[in-house]
């Protein structure tokens, strides 16, 4: 190397040295000074600890997490927060300040089953209730079973109804439970209901029961009992329906007065049987025991003033039976084929009668539908001997062997006279079958007797 490049790289050194060279001394200065530093901060937290072991404890800082307002703090020895556990499922979540943070309860909180805010985290969604009122719906499984328990009850569906395998896969998707479990038990809760509210609200009560007969030739009875609460409004209430034999009527009266703890009865409603005489007679004897009667039971029976209207009616019906019986075979025919039905709405249309209620057939046991069939068909009077003229086989299958014989011109006197009749005893019985209305007051007034059967 020649001596010129030698003294050129000197002086490149030197040029360096007095230019980069403080610079660098100052930056490791100041690594030194910041590892310095460092050194006294990791002493005092070493003698931190130190105190911690000699039984002082750290003191708690404040969460800035809301999410704790869920969980319960699990602390170590230290005192220093390493686990939350959950209120609702009491599942235990890592939750270290500086290894894992909240991110993990908070994941938590809205998966957890058991979180009664988890019906709020999701947006619900709007729906018109009572076909006015807008609310928010959101899914509510118990609110599906009671309402599936009401349905059952309300509209008579067996309980089987709820076991057929088409609608057991539908149900399996939002409710996997038996109707009849819900059911029974949403009657319970119902009675127990009842029962606080008649101790509270109810002085004396009215009870009237009727019995009626299965296929299987099985009897059941109804107890309903009527009562005044304090607020002077008319309450109707089905507390009882049995099987029963005739004659334990007040043995299963007293039964179930037990039952809802009545010991305060004022009238017992019944029909006219035999067999109920003998068990008011029964519920009276063990009532004047107890010391609750009124009068010592004197008023305690009270005969069913519907059933007596119908033990009238009935006697009265037989004395026109056979124009009846035409008359009920006439409008049977018209009701039993469509085609008739059409011809007989033709005839109508000829006749120019305007009449709104049209034919109807009554049930022989029920003596105001019987009102009903003879009042239209007293209504369409000349329709019917038009129809006559119009479809032979209306003669031909009412003269027959099993039939009773075409209405004549006697036979709808005989209907008008009678509807005419029947007219005042339905009147009456509209005012006495009420239920959600006092009918006594009706039965003692002497005008209104007047009217119904002065006539």
């Amino acid at each position: 190397m020649s001596q010129s490049s030698e003294e050129d790289l000197d002086e490149q050194i030197a040029y360096w040295n007095a230019t980069y060279l403080p610079e660098i001394e100052e930056k490791e200065q100041a690594a030194a000074a910041a590892a310095a530093a460092d050194e006294e901060k990791e002493k005092e937290i070493i003698d931190c600890d130190a105190d911690e072991g000699d039984g002082k404890k750290r003191k708690d800082i404040p969460k800035r997490s809301s999410i704790w307002e869920h969980f319960t703090e699990i602390k170590d020895e230290h005192n220093v927060v390493i686990k939350g556990k959950c209120k609702y499922c009491k599942h235990e979540i890592q939750a270290h300040s500086v290894h894992n943070g909240t991110s993990a309860m908070r994941k938590h909180f809205n998966n957890c089953k058991h979180n009664p805010h988890k019906a709020h985290l999701k947006q619900g969604v709007l729906q018109l209730k009572d076909g006015s009122k807008l609310e928010t719906w959101n899914f509510d499984p118990e609110s599906l079973r009671v309402a599936f328990s009401e349905m059952i009850i309300e509209d008579e569906l067996p309980f089987a109804f709820g076991e057929k395998s088409g609608f057991r896969k539908f149900m399996a998707l939002a409710c996997p439970r038996t109707c009849t479990r819900d059911t029974v038990a949403l009657y319970f809760e119902q009675k127990a209901k009842l029962k606080i509210f008649l101790q509270h609200h109810c002085q004396r009560v009215s009870l009237t029961t009727d019995g009626w007969t299965s296929q299987q030739q099985d009897s059941y009875m109804t107890v309903t009992a009527h009562f005044i609460d304090n607020d002077w409004c008319l309450h109707k209430k089905i507390i009882s329906f049995f099987k029963v034999k005739r004659d334990d009527i007040g043995k299963h009266l007293q039964k179930v007065l037990l039952d809802w703890g009545l010991d305060k009865v004022m009238t017992v409603t019944v029909d006219n049987a035999s067999a109920n005489d003998s068990g008011i007679n029964y519920l009276r004897r063990q009532m004047n025991n107890l010391k609750t009667n009124i009068a010592l039971g004197k008023y305690l029976h009270m005969r069913c003033a519907a059933h007596i209207v119908n033990l009238i009616v009935q006697d009265g019906l037989k004395e026109v039976d056979i124009s009846i019986k035409r008359v009920r075979a006439a409008v049977r025919f018209i009701k039993n084929g469509t085609s008739r039905l059409v011809k007989f709405r033709e005839c109508l249309a000829l006749e120019k009668v305007d009449i709104k209620a049209f034919l109807s057939l009554d049930v022989c046991t029920r003596w105001n539908s019987t009102y009903d069939m003879l009042k239209a068909a007293c209504a369409y009077k000349k329709v019917f001997t038009r129809y006559a003229e119009e479809d032979p086989y209306y003669t031909i299958e009412l003269i027959s062997d099993k039939g009773p014989g075409v209405p004549d011109e006697q036979d709808r006197d005989n209907a008008k006279k009678m509807a005419e009749f029947l007219g005042h005893f339905a009147d009456i019985t509209k005012r006495v079958y009420a239920s959600l209305s006092v009918t006594r007051s009706h039965l003692l007034s002497r005008d209104w007797r007047g009217q119904c059967f002065g006539e």
